[in-house]
């Protein structure tokens, strides 16, 4: 399946707070502020802690070289553009994803609380991470929240029945409050897979499932050094998903569709984001809510498992059971994946934390 195909042997295991540290310095040395280099550093890391490699400190790499090419200005000041009573619009400026990001959930979120919903667009933003990163901001504060943005560069995701790709990956993640459960989270990509996966299992050195993609010929393909466009989730459901992302983050955050970016530098590395946020205490009790979605969960897991798996889980558990194993014994990165981001650190002149 392709949500276990970039799954591989356990390289290294390094402690969540060592790895935090270490991301951070990596981001100062390559000209983030301190504070920022350690927001980010926080993103990038949960994110491994996790087990969604494809939106970690593997990112260090890719950074790093935004930044030295302009597409990422990371001392960026964040401005109002829009701003009405539920709804605010904010320039980013080419500023790191996490830190437009950071000031957008927490304005949706101060809005909603003062009445019952809101949203908040980010124009010209960066690549944030995980967008259940943000989403759980919200549920922290007994809030339901929506996440999506649009990917920078050229569209790579097909069109349902084309040879052309027609969308960027973006995310699309919802997070709901639980009371004694996790909160249920998705989080996907309207492609078949990440393509953070994708570079995952290349730099791993394993196969893909042949429905994940096409290489340039457009033909399927299970090398994920030879694939160059995504299929959509689930053909024409994928689409349809990926046409409301790429109206959202793409039109209505003034970041253009995927689909009209010409190949001039001025259309790359535009990226629109959209954060919204509902209040649960505007509709009911937010104990009374929280009481019946964990009546819910409790029905989920009663369910009888079908063969291969071990009990049936909703919606981000995997993801909150991996964060506890984290914690309990350090990040386990898969074999390999950590090499490319020891050469950019060891660039920077900073050296890895784990066992080169």
């Amino acid at each position: 399946m392709s949500s276990t195909f970039a799954a591989a042997a356990v390289g290294n295991r390094v402690p969540i707070a060592r790895m935090r540290t270490f991301t951070s310095k990596v981001m100062q040395a390559a000209g983030v502020p301190g504070p920022r280099a350690d927001l980010i550093a926080d993103v990038l890391v949960e994110a491994d802690a996790r087990g969604v490699f494809s939106h970690g400190v593997t990112r260090v790499t890719p950074y790093s070289a935004e930044i030295r090419e302009g597409v990422i200005n990371p001392t960026a000041e964040i401005s109002v553009i829009r701003e009405h009573a539920s709804t605010t619009v904010l320039a980013a400026q080419g500023a790191p994803g996490a830190v437009s990001s950071d000031e957008a959930i927490t304005r949706a979120i101060d809005l909603a609380q003062q009445g019952a919903a809101a949203m908040v667009c980010v124009q010209n933003g960066r690549h944030f991470g995980p967008a259940a990163h943000w989403a759980l901001r919200a549920v922290k504060a007994g809030c339901i929240a929506f996440v999506t943005s649009s990917g920078g560069g050229h569209s790579y995701v097909l069109a349902y029945g084309s040879r052309k790709p027609a969308m960027t990956n973006g995310p699309i993640a919802w997070a709901i409050p639980a009371g004694a459960h996790h909160p249920v989270v998705a989080d996907m990509a309207v492609g078949f897979s990440a393509m953070g996966k994708v570079r995952v299992a290349a730099q791993t050195g394993q196969t893909i499932p042949p429905d994940v993609g096409v290489d340039r010929e457009g033909n399927p393909t299970t090398d994920p050094n030879e694939l160059v466009w995504l299929n959509p989730l689930a053909g024409p459901k994928g689409f349809g998903l990926g046409s409301v992302m790429e109206t959202l983050s793409g039109i209505l955050a003034n970041a253009m569709a995927a689909v009209n970016r010409g190949p001039a530098e001025r259309d790359q590395g535009i990226v629109g984001q959209v954060f919204a946020v509902i209040n649960v205490e505007a509709f009911r009790s937010l104990d009374d809510f929280t009481a019946d979605v964990d009546r819910t969960l409790d029905a989920i897991h009663a369910l009888k498992p079908s063969e291969g798996f071990d009990q049936v889980l909703a919606p981000g558990e995997p993801e909150f059971l991996k964060k506890s194993e984290s914690v309990a014994h350090g990040i386990g990165y898969p074999a390999g994946l950590l090499e490319a981001v020891a050469a950019t650190a060891k660039d920077y002149g900073v050296d890895p934390v784990w066992d080169t």
